[in-house]
């Protein structure tokens, strides 16, 4: 899922959460000019949560269970919501996340659209249709937009957090903060126009793929495409979601 869903998740997981929980919930995410690999930020849920095992209960061990709380609610493994919006949701036989099987429709379109290879275009139509949630979740609570933007720029945040995730992956502390807070300026926080939304995964495209030229009208007509397709079902998604991704975080104990 993009930011806005993210920290909707979280809002409906965790009473008043503070802003490392959405810090956390969106740095699994926070791969543009990452040392992490997507598996790496996506997977390590357990990892992340052993650790707090070790920390004690100084002001920085409550800070960094906090973030790691978010990272749950986010990633692959365990089952978070990218789980259900990439590996598997419902009962298709295929093993499909809700993402994957609405984005199937308009791969080939997606990857014209983004001017990248055909077979790359299912992977970027499962991300337009999780764009497909942002717009709505933002225009009903724009504050969303507002409480993760002020998380993802404190940069005293982000080097607490990083000093604990560099013993955890042996990567530099200094690389993690720079990933952070790179990530403001490759989002929309503020996704109150399609229009806007198309522009931002434009710059996504650009960045993860040399020489791309994406077609920004033609993104933004298949998000409305994405939008409209979702309408019937979205709601049992986001329902089953809340019931398994807060299943989860009470058996890991955060």
């Amino acid at each position: 899922m993009f930011p806005i869903a993210h920290a909707w998740l979280v809002e409906q997981l965790i009473p008043a959460p503070a802003p490392a929980h959405y810090l956390g919930c969106v740095w699994p995410d926070m791969l543009f000019g990452s040392p992490l690999s997507h598996t790496q930020s996506h997977r390590s849920g357990a990892l992340l949560a052993a650790q707090t095992r070790t920390l004690g209960d100084t002001e920085d061990a409550q800070i960094f269970r906090a973030f790691v709380a978010g990272v749950l609610t986010h990633g692959s493994e365990p089952r978070g919501f990218d789980w259900y919006s990439d590996e598997q949701y419902g009962t298709a036989p295929e093993k499909l996340g809700y993402a994957f099987q609405h984005g199937r429709a308009i791969a080939d379109e997606t990857a014209r659209a983004c001017g990248i290879a055909r077979e790359q275009g299912w992977w970027k139509a499962h991300n337009l249709v999780e764009i497909a949630f942002e717009r709505p979740l933002y225009l009903a609570q724009p504050s969303l937009g507002e409480r993760l933007a002020s998380a993802c720029s404190d940069e005293a945040l982000h080097r607490r957090i990083a000093n604990v995730l560099s013993h955890v992956f042996h990567t530099p502390a200094e690389e993690l903060e720079a990933a952070m807070r790179r990530f403001l300026g490759v989002v929309q926080l503020r996704p109150a126009s399609i229009e806007a939304e198309a522009e931002m995964y434009a710059v996504q495209v650009r960045l993860k793929h040399a020489g791309a030229q994406p077609d920004t009208q033609a993104l933004a007509a298949l998000i409305e495409w994405a939008e409209q397709d979702i309408a019937a079902d979205k709601q049992d998604y986001l329902t089953t979601c809340i019931q398994q991704v807060g299943e989860m975080l009470h058996e890991m104990k955060l």
